[in-house]
């Protein structure tokens, strides 16, 4: 592993898919640290699998929902830091949209706050650290005030209650009119005291725009996982330094040697290096430096 002196700051991994679905088979129990050792990484972010996830972990599945991420985040508290996945669509109407003559009036039926709810049972009850949101697959956009934004006020909420920083790593590829940089930007000024991990920084629609936002915000970090076109954001990188980026692999369908590919393009130092691949991250959630074994 790079070292810097005596400690060094950990190496966190941002973005691994936890789950068995149709799409992936990881049992993170069995399958987690044996790869992490593997791939000299000593904390994970993990989340759930995006196709088929669920909020409480199902009878007929135990290996998705919420609860599965706690559970593997409670095995091994010092390697892994779980994230919720909520869907924002399950929150109740505010005022009635049909029939045509009662639109606009109050919603009276009784439907609850799902999103809401869930997302306070995984911060409260779960302890899960904070929020995975794809507006991608999930087709919501992230920037929308009537569907998404009680969802971010509420996490607001739970960040002052519990007194603790909890990220949103957000798909942000700009692989489709959910998920432009411009839309994450203006997230990122609509909830300032909120930190957003833009994963895959925009680099396949965004080209560019990525690059020019991203320095206004400092609450808006550029997440270089799986981005084949970093130069991307050089200027991002030139103006702002190490200090704005974060990585991680995609695992466990991504391949962990691609991030030192990826960081090849632009960082030319070991210092800015290490930053990158753990920690600014650590700073954020104040984990401290470790000791370089000898």
């Amino acid at each position: 592993m790079r070292t810097v002196g005596k400690y060094r700051w950990p190496v966190i991994d941002t973005n691994f898919k936890i789950g068995v679905n149709m799409k992936s088979t990881c049992v993170a129990e069995e399958d987690l640290i044996p790869w992490m050792d593997e791939n000299g990484i000593d904390i994970q972010i993990v989340f759930q699998a995006d196709e088929g996830f669920a909020h409480q972990t199902p009878k007929w599945n135990p290996y998705i929902g919420n609860d599965y991420v706690a559970k593997i985040q409670d095995m091994f508290p010092e390697r892994v830091i779980g994230l919720a996945t909520v869907n924002p669509w399950n929150d109740a109407p505010k005022t009635w949209n049909y029939p045509p003559d009662e639109t606009g009036r109050p919603f009276t039926l009784p439907v609850a706050d799902e999103s809401s709810r869930e997302l306070e049972r995984c911060i409260v009850d779960l302890g899960l650290k904070g929020l995975r949101m794809n507006p991608a697959a999930h087709n919501y956009e992230i920037n929308n005030k009537t569907v998404v934004y009680p969802m971010l006020n509420k996490l607001r909420e739970l960040q002052e209650r519990t007194g603790r920083v909890l990220p949103v790593v957000v798909h942000g590829a700009g692989d489709s009119g959910n998920t432009t940089a411009l839309q994450v930007a203006e997230v990122a000024k609509d909830f300032p005291k909120l930190v957003f991990l833009m994963i895959h920084s925009g680099f396949i629609w965004c080209y560019g725009t990525t690059g020019e936002i991203a320095p206004s915000y400092d609450n808006l970090l550029l997440d270089l996982t799986g981005n084949l076109g970093p130069y991307s954001v050089s200027e991002a990188y030139r103006q702002c330094g190490a200090g704005k980026f974060t990585i991680g692999t995609d695992g466990p369908l991504g391949i962990p040697g691609i991030k030192d590919k990826i960081l090849d393009v632009f960082v030319d130092n070991e210092e800015d290096r290490e930053l990158i691949l753990g920690g600014n991250i650590a700073k954020l959630l104040g984990i401290e430096k470790i000791e370089v074994a000898r």
